[in-house]
């Protein structure tokens, strides 16, 4: 734990924008999530809307910390450096800031493409929604 090595977050931060030169949008379309959740390839949803939204309905699976409380998430070890994090917004944009930090911390992270508004579009990706509390 303690402080991040910069040496490591600098390579990760160019390792990031290698990626992105080379084509990789760090984007994941409903249609690629739906394939590899069918193939059984472990994912960790992170839904960061906020509380209420989320509560209304989320990615059937999904865990949920807003955008601000991601940094919980990465302190507690909630998910790790093996897992693949999918980040879900709303429309995309916040989830690709969030993807940005986490693949500089040397996380395996993308952003579902058009977020809840456009990217969960697909039928066949299961909502659910939270029991009221």
């Amino acid at each position: 734990k303690g402080g991040y090595e910069m040496a490591q977050l600098s390579t990760n931060v160019e390792k990031y924008f290698k990626e992105l030169k080379c084509g990789f949008n760090n984007l994941i379309t409903a249609e690629e999530l739906l394939k590899s959740k069918e193939a059984g390839k472990e994912m960790f949803l992170l839904d960061i809307r906020k509380e209420e939204d989320y509560s209304q309905g989320h990615l059937e699976g999904a865990f949920h910390a807003e955008w601000k409380e991601v940094g919980e998430f990465i302190e507690e070890d909630v998910f790790g450096k093996d897992d693949r994090i999918i980040v879900i917004c709303y429309s995309g944009q916040t989830a690709g800031q969030v993807v940005g930090i986490l693949k500089s911390l040397g996380y395996d992270a993308c952003a579902l493409k058009g977020g809840m508004v456009t990217g969960s579009e697909n039928d066949n990706l299961h909502i659910e929604a939270s029991c009221a509390t």
